[in-house]
C-alpha cells in the first residue's frame, strides 16, 4: 500500500519502521521524520497485514517517546 507523509517522503506502508508509543500502542513510524501512524483507519485484518509485512522486512520493534 503505497503512503506519502507530511514531510513528504512518499513509499509503501510496509517500509516504515514498526514502533511501539508511551501508551503501548504499535505504530509504523516514518525513517524520515519519525512521524508515526497507528493505522486505526484501516480495518483490523488489513492492520494487522501491514504491520506484519513491515516485520517481515527486517524491521525491529523499538519503544519510542511521544509527547503528550
Amino acid at each position: 500500500m503505497m503512503e506519502s507523509c507530511y514531510c513528504g517522503r512518499s513509499g509503501e506502508l510496509e517500509d516504515r519502521k514498526v514502533v511501539v508509543d508511551a501508551a503501548r500502542k504499535e505504530a509504523l513510524a516514518c525513517r524520515m521524520c519519525g512521524h508515526t501512524d497507528d493505522l486505526e483507519w484501516l480495518q483490523p485484518g488489513l492492520r494487522a497485514e501491514i504491520f506484519a509485512a513491515a516485520r517481515n522486512r527486517g524491521q525491529q520493534t523499538t519503544q519510542v517517546q511521544v509527547a503528550a
